[in-house]
């Protein structure tokens, strides 16, 4: 038995030597051509767009807090997000959760300027909950640029009590690159996005996170929004989706949905369904 043992875990080592001696992974084919240059890719990402997502974007680090505090086990939570460029700046709010293990976000964006826009993000109350993990006091600051083709974040709190019921103050950084469907293939009207994620704990870097979205506008119908994050550098495999639907037109945002944690099987290379069942058209 020890001898299986042992050859079992020679083959685990050796499978993972393999895995990490591969080359690293192709840019994705919407840079086959060059960099997106600001100068030629911008978007009409709108205000409450900016909003909504730099909200989304503090749902999804404060997920990803509780996972390294509390372990990748799965959930699914309600998810309400509004926001309202009728304002000027532009104003907005994520709960998610129900009441009393709920947590809320507050986005204020700061007057746009020739180049780009500020939304500040911040818990509003300080204290609450995801699932039955307590979290308090996020803060970050969501930086676009004025051709609203990138998005930088600077999660610059949330804390999470951890299995030892101590809170662990996470940081965090997100960029996203976003663009916009083409005419030609009849989804002009849909803003996509990639990018990456870290997270730190205590100033250290602990994880990393794969990301994209797709969201499609109202046009005569319900706009639907979708939000994916995988786990690239941890302990396990583990998946944070948001799935969203609901108005996104002129000087509103407001969609209901879901937030889940998605752990093994679900692996970086899984088709995302929250992603995949948003029509071009």
């Amino acid at each position: 038995m020890t001898k299986i043992k042992m050859l079992a875990a020679a083959v685990a080592v050796a499978s993972v030597s393999t895995l990490a001696s591969a080359n690293p992974p192709d840019a994705p084919t919407v840079y086959a051509t060059g960099p997106m240059s600001p100068a030629v890719n911008s978007t009409n990402l709108s205000a409450q767009e900016r909003a909504a997502f730099a909200l989304l974007e503090g749902i999804l680090q404060s997920v990803e807090g509780k996972i390294h505090a509390a372990g990748c086990v799965a959930l699914t939570l309600p998810l309400k997000v509004y926001s309202d460029a009728l304002t000027d700046p532009v104003v907005g709010n994520a709960k998610l959760g129900t009441a009393p293990a709920d947590m809320t976000l507050v986005a204020t964006g700061v007057a746009p300027t020739f180049r780009g826009q500020i939304i500040n993000v911040a818990q509003n109350p300080a204290a609450g909950y995801v699932g039955n993990t307590p979290v308090s006091d996020y803060a970050s600051n969501m930086v676009f640029n004025s051709a609203n083709n990138m998005m930088v974040g600077a999660m610059t709190q949330v804390n999470v009590m951890s299995i030892n019921w101590v809170p662990n103050q996470f940081t965090g950084y997100v960029i996203k690159d976003f663009y916009m469907g083409t005419t030609a293939g009849g989804d002009a009207h849909i803003v996509y996005d990639w990018g990456l994620q870290s997270l730190s704990k205590e100033g250290y870097p602990v994880e990393k996170y794969w990301q994209r979205s797709k969201t499609r506008r109202s046009d005569g119908g319900n706009g639907q929004t979708a939000f994916v994050k995988d786990r690239l550098v941890g302990v396990v495999p583990c998946r944070i989706a948001i799935s969203l639907s609901g108005l996104n037109q002129f000087g509103i945002f407001q969609q209901t949905g879901t937030v889940s944690i998605q752990p093994a099987p679900v692996l970086p290379g899984t088709p995302a369904t929250e992603i995949t069942t948003i029509p071009n058209v």
